[in-house]
């Protein structure tokens, strides 16, 4: 609740008397305060929330989370110990793991996943843990998403504004080619097989130009090894390569923040696009533990969630975000235009491109 919308305060001459004054007796406090964290929160497990200290041992679960969101997770899951979530009369504290989304995927699919929650790239990893192995129980069928970002091409300020001035428009098409408007393109993008970026740039490909010729080859041989280290080559690239890579939304975002004053710009396809989501699954299999990741995942739904979200550059499931957040980060405020939602051979041929 921001500080606008508090209720006006009482003032001391109006108070009541401390006998009709509930709200000065220390567990009544703690009841008032549970029952407003429940409206906030806007699930019912914020009704076992209290300020007073829970009588057992914490009961710790961990959460592993693709990379890219893990830092926001970890601001929610803070918060989401101050606020002190019980199980059992033991309170909950979250611990959030930084795992790759494949990594997980051929974990649980092997039996030796330690973690009690997943929140992967998307829903396609519950997929390919499933096929290789992974028990159904595990994981839904039904996915609710986070967050969502969509894959985009990204380039450097000058380089972008290169482009326009060449009348070159953003398209799939240009990974197809290192020319673009006379200029050499220097085009970067993450194995489809590990990296949900990859996976959605093969599928867009093919729908809107064809995903078979020789650029496949360059494409692999120059792929960098994580999201990290291809974004990094914005700035290390020959002089008159204009860098071109596949990336997310919300990972210019996070680059820009700490590469000013030369940060990168955003590339929507103009054919359209798809979004990353980042779903949960509860994979814990011990009743206790199951029931703290499921009181996590329901504080995943409150607003407070969704503005931690938004303040590290992600979208809402939508598409949607603040108006004038996306103007300070050079963002489209509307949702990008969907391609057409890929049928499972198409995923399947997708993170098969490059074997």
């Amino acid at each position: 609740m921001r500080s606008d919308q508090l209720p006006p305060a009482v003032s001391p001459a109006a108070s009541p008397s401390p006998k009709a004054a509930p709200w000065r007796r220390p567990r009544a406090l703690a009841a008032l305060i549970a029952v407003l964290l429940a409206v906030i929160g806007g699930g019912a497990w914020a009704y076992v929330t209290l300020t007073e200290p829970c009588p057992g041992p914490p009961l710790p679960v961990t959460v592993a989370a693709q990379p890219e969101i893990a830092p926001a997770l970890r601001d929610i899951a803070d918060r989401f110990g101050t606020q002190h979530h019980r199980v059992a009369d033991r309170c909950v504290e979250v611990q959030i793991v930084a795992e790759g989304s494949a990594k997980v995927a051929a974990d649980l699919a092997a039996g030796r996943a330690s973690a009690d929650g997943w929140v992967p790239e998307s829903a396609i990893w519950f997929t390919v843990a499933r096929r290789a192995g992974a028990a159904e129980s595990l994981l839904p069928q039904v996915p609710t998403a986070l967050a969502g970002s969509p894959v985009v091409l990204a380039t450097t300020r000058p380089a972008g504004r290169e482009l326009q001035a060449a009348g070159v428009r953003p398209s799939w098409r240009l990974l197809r080619s290192p020319l673009a408007g006379g200029m050499t393109l220097a085009r970067r993008m993450l194995d489809p097989s590990a990296n949900t970026s990859g996976t959605f740039a093969m599928i867009a490909l093919e729908q809107v130009a064809g995903a078979r010729g020789e650029f496949l080859d360059e494409l692999k041989r120059t792929a960098p090894k994580d999201m990290e280290a291809m974004l990094e080559e914005l700035t290390s690239l020959e002089r008159f390569d204009r860098p071109l890579v596949v990336t997310t939304e919300q990972a210019v975002v996070a680059y820009n923040e700490t590469h000013r004053p030369n940060p990168a710009v955003v590339l929507t396809p103009r054919e359209g696009t798809l979004m990353v989501d980042y779903p949960m699954a509860v994979i814990a299999q011990e009743p206790q533990r199951r029931e703290a990741v499921e009181a996590f995942a329901s504080a995943l739904r409150s607003r407070a969630t969704r503005d931690t979200l938004q303040r590290y550059g992600f979208r809402a499931p939508d598409g949607t975000i603040n108006g004038g957040y996306a103007r300070r980060h050079g963002l489209d405020p509307d949702p990008p235009r969907p391609l057409r939602l890929p049928t499972q051979r198409q995923i399947d041929r997708a993170l098969r491109s490059w074997k």
